[in-house]
Parts: structure tokens; sequence; C-alpha cells
């Protein structure tokens, strides 16, 4: 059966976590339905994901990667976004954060790979995306499950990222993928990827079954892509000061 997933958001800018688990609940069933799957990725260490699924709100059932949420029939993924030198990488369904600091990209790749994470290459050519980098060096490619060649906040850079995935595709066991990357509670679920349905009834499950459904998914055509003008411009507002920050060097990480 095919299911709706939006694998990654953030749900607000610089960690400051909404306080309404109902709400995000009833905004993911309303976009997604029966089923759906909502990311909630962490971005760099925080633990945004880990804050959310504590607050009151609707019965969950916690899964250790993910909790299920009965009354709506939703699923939440836990995710982590990677800010490397070499660009932004998401990893789906582990449970902790994976800590990247001078780490080789390969040996991370690999060490994900061992430990069942899930690895999507996020925004290719958008800022910070890891695109031209895979461009030189297509042999890391073979670690990666997914390619989000459609972001919702990307106002530059996704059709180089069809382009750059209609290319290497019949070569690499890789998935499209399509996700909004929301900052918000209004983004939820308008970017989303028609996948089967994973099985959940534990984690290993989870990302072996996730896994091979977005590896299959390489026709994109009935996935929902939207683009969200003023998300994309209200992030960048708050983002480009700590991205300059960085480029001088006065600033080693930053969450997103």
């Amino acid at each position: 059966m095919k299911i709706k997933a939006d694998l990654h958001n953030h749900l607000s800018t610089l960690s400051n976590i909404p306080k309404e688990f109902n709400k995000v609940l009833d905004i993911a069933k309303k976009r997604l339905g029966k089923n759906g799957i909502l990311g909630i990725i962490n971005g760099g260490d925080d633990n945004r994901y880990e804050n959310f699924i504590n607050l009151r709100g609707y019965e969950k059932q916690n899964i250790g990667n993910a909790i299920y949420v009965p009354e709506k029939e939703i699923l939440v993924l836990r995710g982590q976004e990677l800010f490397l030198k070499q660009g932004h990488i998401l990893i789906l369904g582990l449970k902790s954060n994976i800590k990247s600091k001078n780490e080789n990209l390969e040996y991370l790749l690999k060490s994900t790979k061992d430990n069942n994470g899930i690895i999507i290459a996020a925004h290719l050519f958008f800022f910070g995306g890891i695109g031209p980098y895979l461009e030189k060096n297509p042999e890391l490619l073979k670690y990666f499950d997914g390619i989000e060649i459609h972001n919702g906040e990307a106002f530059y850079g996704n059709k180089k990222a069809k382009n750059f995935y209609n290319k290497i595709k019949n070569d690499y066991d890789i998935g499209a993928c399509s996700f909004q990357d929301g900052h918000s509670l209004y983004e939820i679920g308008l970017s989303y990827t028609c996948l089967e349905q994973p099985f959940f009834e534990n984690s290993d499950k989870l990302n072996s079954s996730l896994r091979k459904s977005i590896r299959k998914h390489k026709d994109f055509s009935k996935d929902n892509q939207h683009f969200s003008i003023f998300g994309s411009l209200d992030h960048s507002l708050k983002y480009l000061p700590i991205e300059i920050l960085l480029k001088l060097g006065l600033v080693k990480n930053y969450v997103k």
C-alpha cells in the first residue's frame, strides 16, 4: 500500500520547538493521510525530535527511532541533518545523534550504514548542498539510499538536482525524494514522497523496509512538490547571518 512521507521537517528555525504536539499531528494527518510518515529532524547536535515526542498530547507508542500515534494513524520518524564541510546529509532512523566533528566523510557514511541508518543527500544544489562534492566523487553515491530531488524551501537548485538524479539513477540503487524541509507548522507535509508502507513492529524492521521503499522510488511524477516562498524567505533570513559567521570562522557549529 502506498503512503505519503515528508521525511525532512525541522518544525522551526533555531530549535525553538513548538509546544503543540496535537496540532502537529493534526496537520500531519490532514496533509499526509492514514499511515503517513513525518520525519522530525534534529539540526546538527540538537534534540528537537526528543523534545517534541516528550510533549503531552495524543497517546504514542515509542519504537526507539520513531513513535506511532494510533489516534491519528501517523508515524513520526527520528532524523538528523549533518552540516558537513562537503555538504548537508540527512540520517534517518537512528536512535541517537551522530557526532560528526572532524570525521572522514566515507568513514561516516560507512559507519552509518553499518548501524542501519538511512542516508539521504539533502537539497543537493541549494545552500550547503552536497551535490557539487558528489559530482566530483560519484563513488560515494553507493552509500546513499535517496537523493532529495525536490526541497520545498530551495528557491534554486531543484531542477539541477532532478537532472543529476536522472543521470545516475540507472547506475546506483538510489531513490528520488521530495520533502518540504519545513521550519514552521504551516509547511508540514506540503511536499511528500509516495512510498510503500514500511513495517514498524520494531526499529530494525522500520529502517530496513523504509530503505527498500526509498531505493525503489525512481518515478517521482506522483509526488507532491510544493515550493514555500514565505517559508524559504523566513528561514533564509534567519539562517544567512549564521552562514556568514561560519564563513568568517567566528562560529564552528550551528543549529538549523
